[in-house]
């Protein structure tokens, strides 16, 4: 240990290591064992797999879910004198084969990458090559299904480790329940002393709870509570025009908010950051889109003035505050009319079982290229079967993880914007007389900067390799005469065993796969509900906190006395006061207004106020008059009443302009190769008792 305490020393100046950073340092550099650490926000766990990085002999691989975070990360240690660098879509091309020669010559220490780098075959070859001696995991959580920010590629990350033969392992989340621990335990054969807590506890940190009819009485308490702050605040939102609404608001009371959404240029959004990170009293009006990477010390407000959806995201976004450890006041506001929009997010995702049906036999029936493989635009899938494309990515998980059907592999752009550097240049492209320029010259259409080529129709067209043609204008540009820009990426898959064919296979499949859906779509409106409960329960919120994340002795004799609960002895009244019974009136008018009648869970997102790609297409979604009229009822009983409507209907589909504009019955069955539409799957079949 001697060595990391010379590298915490002379590279990043710190006379000490911090709560259990020695141990956990130790665990990975001396016993040579694998270790979660469960730190709070701003806890210090970055330390524990760049120390190690410099004590061990080869490369420590870090996988971080956001690209920003990570050239942050980079450029701080690069600073400092360490060799790192990060590998993702935004670095040039020179860029690139600089960090990957840096890697594979054995100089590079740290390498920071995006889980989906893991599917990317060159990528995934290059890292056979070399000793990985640290593979670090940044944000776990998301590796496990139980947790609120799940994503499927983080399922991929284990499997990597042992195909690589990664010698040790580290995860790192600062928001994991115990279920959640033991999940990520169990992927990554961590043993129960390899489990490093931290109780995400803080004595400084306030909790109050405030209930709220109308964002006007929010305000009556915002406006006097920011004007005495003594140092930053943050007044966290759920939707984008909520921040900007809100800002607006508070302007005319003497207070200048900034506002930090997803929704603006990445150079207002740095822009944003950088001026509060230098402020002593600014204010910013954020989604949690703001956050990640904010290492600020003297935040003294951190206010929820939309309840968040989970508690692991409270106790992220609380943790922002105060981490100088002087007082500071987190505030949550409860309000009966904001908890639809959070429930939307929670039934947003859940699709048909009739479209991942459809969707499933789709993938089942396409013709693989000549290198076995089966590629999609996820893009046009998921409004061709009205899946949201993160639920697409996961059910594309599910049958490589869970079915073994399929393995991802590296993706592919289908068209390309080519455009010329000099007439020069130009006239060589046109005069190159192979195969594949020929090919792209026939099929390519003439656009404002250059042409347009669609390399998948071409290579359909002729008998040319669509990575043939794709290499030719790699070359071309290499050589300096044009410019190409590539869109609509295809996700290719390598088929490992046969995909189900017949009706009872897809069903089958199909069925599960809903049920998964179902669910996480159950877990997450439970999710919301404990934040309802934790708000306002007859308990001192700190505790309540803790307790959620198995730290039940944090609090002394469970009582912060910091807290609204601790201050006043009761828990906050309140009343959700949904309507449980649909207005008749309503309904006649959401089925008027929408004419399809196979999919009853998409008349109750239109009445409900929840988006879809099939709604936005047919202008059903957000500008509809009626988009979200019956907000204030129940989900499960809008479903209720529209599968009562869909079922007397014979669940047939309208004559809309969605992707599948068939009257008929929309069905999945089995059916040969020869009547199906080899480029994506367009849905059009139907079972012969459906056909006319």
């Amino acid at each position: 240990m001697e060595g990391a305490r010379q590298v915490l020393h002379e590279v990043f100046g710190f006379p000490d290591f911090r709560l259990s950073q020695e141990a956990v340092i130790k665990r990975l550099v001396e016993d040579n064992e694998n270790a979660l650490v469960l730190y709070p926000t701003g806890g210090g766990k970055s330390l524990t797999y760049q120390v190690p990085a410099l004590c061990l002999p080869g490369l420590t691989l870090v996988i971080s879910p956001l690209i920003a975070l990570m050239k942050d990360q980079v450029d701080a240690l690069v600073a400092r004198g360490v060799n790192a660098a990060n590998l993702d879509s935004t670095l040039t091309a020179d860029r690139s084969s600089f960090v990957k020669e840096e890697a594979l010559s054995g100089r590079l220490k740290l390498l920071y990458v995006a889980p989906e780098r893991l599917n990317n075959e060159g990528f995934v070859s290059m890292m056979s090559r070399i000793k990985i001696s640290l593979l670090a995991v940044d944000e776990s959580h998301c590796i496990s299904q139980w947790g609120s920010s799940f994503r499927p590629e983080y399922l991929k990350i284990a499997r990597f480790a042992e195909e690589m033969d990664v010698e040790r392992v580290l995860c790192l989340t600062a928001t994991a329940t115990s279920a959640v621990a033991e999940d990520i335990c169990k992927s990554f054969h961590i043993a129960p002393e390899g489990v490093f807590r931290t109780p995400v506890y803080r004595p400084n940190l306030s909790f109050q709870v405030q209930v709220a009819e109308t964002l006007d009485q929010k305000l009556n308490f915002l406006v006097p509570f920011l004007k005495q702050r003594t140092g930053p605040s943050i007044v966290y939102v759920t939707l984008q025009k909520q921040a900007e609404e809100v800002a607006h608001k508070l302007r005319p009371h003497g207070l200048e908010p900034m506002v930090y959404h997803a929704g603006l240029k990445t150079d207002e959004r740095t822009k944003v950051q950088t001026k509060f990170m230098e402020s002593n009293k600014g204010i910013v009006c954020a989604t949690i889109a703001f956050g990640m990477g904010i290492d600020k010390s003297n935040i003294r407000q951190v206010v929820h003035l939309y309840l968040p959806k989970t508690l692991e995201n409270y106790s992220q976004e609380v943790g922002r505050a105060g981490r100088d450890n002087l007082p500071s006041e987190c505030v949550m506001f409860l309000s009966a009319p904001d908890i639809p929009v959070l429930e939307g997010f929670a039934r947003g995702d859940t699709c048909s079982k009739t479209d991942l049906g459809l969707w499933l036999q789709a993938v089942a029936f396409k013709e693989p290229a000549t290198d076995g493989t089966l590629d999609f635009n996820h893009y046009q899938q998921s409004k061709e079967h009205d899946i949201r494309a993160n639920v697409l990515g996961l059910a594309y998980a599910h049958l490589e993880l869970d079915y073994s059907y399929i393995r991802a592999v590296t993706p592919f752009y289908q068209v390309y914007d080519l455009s010329k550097r000099s007439d020069t240049d130009w006239n060589k492209v046109m005069v190159d007389s192979s195969e594949a320029a020929r090919a792209i010259r026939k099929f390519w259409s003439p656009r404002s900067s250059g042409y347009q080529i669609d390399v998948v129709t071409a290579a359909s067209s002729c008998s040319i390799e669509r990575a043939d043609l794709a290499k030719k204008i790699s070359d071309w540009e290499l050589n300096g005469w044009i410019t190409s820009k590539a869109s609509q990426v295809r996700a290719r898959y390598k088929v490992l065993n046969p995909l189900p064919k017949t009706t009872e296979e897809i069903k089958a499949v199909a069925e599960l796969m809903y049920q998964r859906m179902i669910t996480r779509e159950d877990e997450a409106i439970q999710k919301l509900q404990q934040v309802i409960e934790f708000a306002t329960a007859d308990d001192c919120l700190a505790q309540a906190l803790a307790s959620y994340f198995g730290d039940d002795d944090a609090v002394l004799n469970g009582l912060c006395g910091n807290c609204s609960f601790c201050r006043s002895g009761t828990a906050a009244s309140f009343d959700r006061r949904t309507q449980s019974a649909p207005d008749p009136t309503k309904i006649t008018a959401i089925l008027a207004a929408c004419p399809e009648r196979d999919d009853p869970r998409l008349l109750a997102r239109m009445a409900f106020g929840i988006t879809s790609p099939r709604l936005t297409l047919n202008k059903w979604s957000s500008s509809h008059p009626l988009f979200g009229s019956m907000v204030d009822v129940s989900f499960t009983a809008l479903l209720e009443v529209f599968e009562k409507e869909c079922k007397k209907a014979g669940y047939m589909k309208g004559n809309t302009v969605s992707a599948s504009t068939t009257t008929k019955k929309r069905t999945y069955s089995t059916y040969n190769t020869s009547s199906y539409n080899r480029g994506e799957g367009s849905g059009k079949f139907t079972s012969k008792r459906g056909r006319r």
